[in-house]
């Protein structure tokens, strides 16, 4: 598993192939294990180098930089141009100081690792879909009458687009909670299985911890190295070709906030170098999996008719109880 202290836009493969009648999610092997790095990532170190003498003009146009990105509201593709162009301008500016001149290159790569962290963190508010407040809001006006008022800045566009498809995915899988392994072609997973796949929705759940695109795709790598880990120690029950209808098992019984934001987010603000290898295939992965749900009805599953009607009617009764029961409080 991968030490978070120590993993930009990738476009998935919208064709990972699920056996049979599903849409497909091509079956690659997964790549071999990135290597371990030089040094293990140390955020802190990189704060320690930045507030040396010697560091203070990258410190400055840090500061400037993070006054000037917030004065207007920027499209998506301004945002990843301009924070793009502001990381490449300030290493080179970092690689002029005393205090990162004669360092090793994993040295240097730990400082544009914390600088990435440190700017995204930073800008979190203003380029994570969810986090972004909405245009505008109901405004109650004279007789009580409402309206649409633009507030200003707030969140448009793909940052919009993301949330809808977000709240479409949440959707999706309140309905299909109840899939089983046999529903998506898979063996039974024993107990010691489940713990596996139990430890997978785990790290999976952690990405809306963390705001730095690194440490979210580390989640998800997790995520995933848990589930190949599982099908390592399950060989005479699962093959590897199990990997993507597991992933699917997995998203659906975590649930996870905001997955589509979230990886909109590490698409366009991880360094594009590290979202090669393993990261790619993995974030690539789980495009397939939140598009296969997206899309999921019973053809892409094997079931019934009959358990399908009786499954999705239940799911949707359990939706509609408990928002009921949810206005019936607000109304007290």
């Amino acid at each position: 598993m991968i030490q978070r202290r120590g993993s930009g836009e990738v476009r998935g493969d919208s064709g990972t192939s699920i056996p049979g009648r599903r849409p497909s999610i091509q079956r690659v092997s997964p790549p071999e294990p990135d290597p371990e790095p030089d040094l293990p990532f140390d955020f802190h170190r990189f704060l320690e180098q930045l507030r040396h003498r010697s560091a203070d003009p990258v410190a400055k146009y840090l500061r400037s930089f993070l006054v000037e990105f917030g004065k207007k509201q920027w499209m998506v593709h301004e945002q990843v141009k301009i924070i793009s162009d502001f990381l490449a301008f300030i290493a080179n500016k970092m690689s002029q100081c005393e205090v990162w001149q004669g360092v090793s290159e994993a040295e240097f790569d730990n400082a544009r690792e914390g600088m990435e962290k440190l700017v995204m963190n930073r800008l979190y508010t203003q380029t994570f879909s969810p986090a972004i407040p909405p245009p505008s809001h109901l405004i109650t006006e004279g007789k009580g009458k409402q309206r649409n008022r633009d507030s200003g800045p707030g969140r448009r566009g793909q940052h919009q687009e993301d949330v809808e498809r977000d709240i479409v995915l949440a959707q999706k899988v309140r309905i299909y909670q109840w899939v089983r392994e046999e529903h998506l072609d898979l063996r039974p997973v024993s107990e010691s299985g489940r713990k596996f796949l139990n430890l997978a929705q785990q790290e999976l759940l952690k990405i809306n911890s963390y705001r730095a695109p690194r440490d979210k795709i580390i989640c998800a790598l997790n995520s995933c190295k848990v589930i190949f880990g599982f099908l390592r120690n399950a060989k005479s029950d699962q093959s590897a070709d199990s990997f993507i209808p597991l992933l699917i098992y997995v998203v659906l019984h975590a649930n996870p906030e905001h997955l589509v934001s979230n990886v909109q987010y590490i698409l366009r603000f991880r360094n594009q170098e590290k979202l090669g290898g393993e990261a790619g295939y993995y974030l690539s992965s789980i495009m397939g999996v939140i598009q296969f749900i997206e899309t999921m009805d019973r053809t892409t599953l094997t079931i019934s008719n009959a358990e399908y009607e009786t499954n999705v009617e239940a799911a949707v009764s359990a939706i509609a109880e408990k928002h009921q029961d949810f206005c019936d409080r607000r109304s007290v």
